[in-house]
């Protein structure tokens, strides 16, 4: 399995008990949707190892417990505290409307309600804590581009184009092969 065909569902943050137990910090909205797989991939020196589940018991929200099978002490499992824990992008479920995941905007077009101009193809998410932005390129130029419900009038999937209520001068503002202020 490649990186680009998975998503994190969270990191292995400690070990619990004796027997080989891991607890996990989930990053999904939706932990119950999860607790039936079989498997997982844990991300190991960089490579996607399988590993085959016994338990997955969810702790609270954003708390879970796993149970690997073969892995049955402490050592081992705290050997893999700090792995990220990736599953398939066929288990996401579809969204719909303006919600969208991060990895199925890659390439879509931004474009401004307001004036109609094209802010670029969507080319990476800098995922900044409370503020992501989008990466976009225009014309040579990348432009970031706060990723704020507030903004998104649309998102057609159709047409890989998101339709933004951007602020005045934010392209220009972002554009190094555009207008620049001199210093006096």
């Amino acid at each position: 399995m490649k990186h680009d065909l998975c998503f994190q569902l969270g990191t292995i943050i400690k070990k619990v008990g004796h027997d080989g137990r891991v607890s996990i910090e989930l990053d999904t909205d939706s932990p119950k949707r999860y607790t039936k797989v079989e498997s997982v991939f844990l991300e190991i020196h960089g490579k996607l190892i399988p590993f085959f589940l016994e338990n997955f018991s969810i702790q609270h929200d954003k708390l879970a417990h796993l149970k690997f099978e073969d892995v049955d002490n402490v050592e081992d499992a705290e050997a893999l505290v700090g792995c990220p824990v990736l599953l398939p992008l066929e288990l996401l479920p579809p969204l719909t409307g303006n919600k969208f995941y991060y990895h199925e905007v890659i390439g879509f077009e931004i474009k401004d309600h307001n004036s109609g101009e094209s802010a670029g193809t969507i080319e990476s998410i800098f995922e900044n804590g409370p503020n992501d932005l989008f990466v976009s390129s225009l014309l040579g130029d990348d432009i970031l581009i706060p990723i704020s419900d507030d903004w998104i009038i649309k998102v057609d999937r159709d047409s890989k184009v998101i339709l933004m209520d951007l602020p005045e001068g934010l392209l220009q503002v972002n554009q190094k092969s555009g207008p620049t202020k001199e210093s006096e």
